[in-house]
């Protein structure tokens, strides 16, 4: 019996080792500890920074960002949601002829990075940031980015063949969702604009469009319910526009004074910045950082 005995416990022990083997083995893929870009096996890493409203009647939340790709220098956040809606340019003729397609100049380019950071960043977290190239701080992605398979982005269908169901479920970058601020009020009182057929100015100030083409669009449920998002691209097939997503999932371009397309802003956070405070970097639970000097 006691032979028995101590055979069981022997073998009870050998589980036990062997269990926790597998537990420290695992637990990497369990819980992030740092930035990362994307990788086919483990997918994103996902973190909070700054505030924006978010819910249909203005509250404010924490910003969710997906880590593109980390390097040395910063790593590359996209916002996971569609924050608003807004016009790229109210001209096209003066986009075509005199910005000439440079985004830096354009009124969503200038809106992004004042009237959009100082409502959804303090100064702590913008310093932060690294500016891109000539956009400031905050940008939008490009074309090749959007379509770029590594970062877990893509593009499934091309040009006049519609993807399946499946590719367009499979595709993230077809899944870019507004918040409900975005499609519902999109900055507007919904007090003030309870109606979403009232008529008001488009972006360029000439003709008026029911409030509801000035909120972020939103495609028929067969192609998922999600919205069209800006790429900061010009068209190389009709100047007065610039890239956008289609309800396919496809890249096309439209009209820059389009209201209804939406702004999903992109960050370049700047590697040892900040500081990882809370979280386990999935999007359930997103690392929670601070500026790197607030948690000394």
């Amino acid at each position: 019996m006691e032979k028995r005995i101590g055979i069981r416990i022997r073998r009870t022990g050998r589980l036990l080792l062997i269990l926790a083997a597998v537990l420290i083995l695992t637990a990497p893929a369990l819980a992030e500890s740092e930035l990362r870009g994307y990788t086919k096996e483990e997918g994103y890493v996902y973190l909070r920074l700054g505030k924006y409203p978010q819910k249909a009647d203005g509250g404010i939340e924490p910003i969710l960002w997906r880590v593109l790709t980390v390097d040395e220098e910063k790593a590359y956040l996209l916002s996971e949601y569609i924050l608003f809606a807004r016009a790229m340019h109210p001209s096209l003729k003066e986009y075509r002829d005199v910005l000439k397609g440079d985004f830096a100049q354009t009124e969503l380019c200038q809106y992004l990075n004042t009237t959009f950071a100082e409502e959804a960043f303090t100064e702590e977290e913008m310093s932060m940031l690294l500016p891109c190239k000539n956009f400031g701080k905050v940008f939008l992605i490009t074309r090749k980015d959007i379509q770029n398979k590594e970062i877990g982005l893509g593009v499934w269908s091309k040009p006049g063949v519609d993807p399946t169901p499946k590719q367009i479920k499979d595709n993230p970058m077809s899944r870019a969702y507004g918040t409900e601020w975005a499609i519902k009020n999109n900055g507007y009182d919904p007090e003030e604009y309870p109606d979403p057929s009232v008529h008001v100015m488009n972006a360029a100030g000439t003709d008026e469009v029911t409030l509801q083409e000035k909120r972020l669009y939103v495609f028929k449920a067969q192609w998922g319910s999600f919205s069209p998002q800006w790429v900061r691209d010009q068209s190389t097939k009709d100047k007065r526009h610039a890239g956008a997503t289609k309800d396919g999932g496809q890249i096309g371009h439209i009209e820059v004074g389009r209201d209804n397309i939406g702004a999903r802003p992109a960050l370049y956070l700047a590697m040892g910045s900040y500081q990882i405070v809370s979280g386990t970097g999935t999007m359930e639970d997103p690392f929670e950082i601070v500026p790197a000097d607030a948690a000394e």
